[in-house]
């Protein structure tokens, strides 16, 4: 009994693991040639974003990743469309007028999708070099490009951006014992903060 347990629970851990890795894959592109998952990951990081025409959300969160695209050169982000046979032209042409900065690949009978237990779009992920999923997300909400911003940070060894400081409250300017705040005073050199 013991053994059928610890071999349950290596084939666990192995699913696990390999859960962990974007599984490998070949998947045509907007002008129907085969794109390799091996070709994409020499540059930087990898966004993996799964949507489809009809699903509104998806089309929210896609304008976001573009954003990223565009800010961070070495980023590859991928459209995997989902949607069926029928609907590809009208999710090429999507792709196409959008002008968005991705790699847009097609997967219409839900292969990778289903490999990933990818049941409704969006569903994001991004990759390291090696292919390791570093960080999934089912759904649309606004501002979850900020935490996939951090993760792509982190991927390319960026410092955390430095956030704009309140300015500094000024003090009320005190001379001969009188308060006076937000004025000119001849009598200050401005150490105070209070004086303008």
């Amino acid at each position: 009994m013991k053994h059928i347990l610890l071999i349950l629970g290596l084939i666990l851990a192995a699913g696990f693991l390999a859960a962990e890795t974007m599984p490998d894959f070949t998947l045509p592109d907007i002008e129907n040639e085969n794109v390799k998952l091996e070709d994409i990951l020499n540059k930087g990081p990898v966004v993996v974003d799964f949507w489809a025409t009809w699903c509104v959300p998806c089309k929210k969160g896609m304008a976001a990743l573009n954003k990223l695209a565009e800010k961070y050169d070495s980023l590859t982000v991928i459209a995997v469309s989902i949607d069926a046979p029928k609907d590809v032209p009208k999710a090429r042409t999507y792709l196409k007028t959008t002008g968005y900065n991705f790699v847009g690949l097609f997967d219409c009978e839900k292969k990778l999708a289903g490999k990933l237990n990818v049941v409704n779009p969006p569903h994001t992920f991004i990759l390291d070099r090696e292919g390791n999923i570093v960080f999934s997300h089912e759904g649309y909400e606004a501002g979850a490009e900020e935490k996939y911003e951090a993760k792509i940070r982190e991927l390319l060894n960026l410092p955390e951006p430095e956030t704009v400081k309140p300015a500094a409250e000024k003090e009320p300017c005190q001379h001969e014992g009188e308060e006076q705040e937000g004025h000119d005073c001849p009598d200050c050199d401005g150490s105070c903060g209070g004086c303008q």
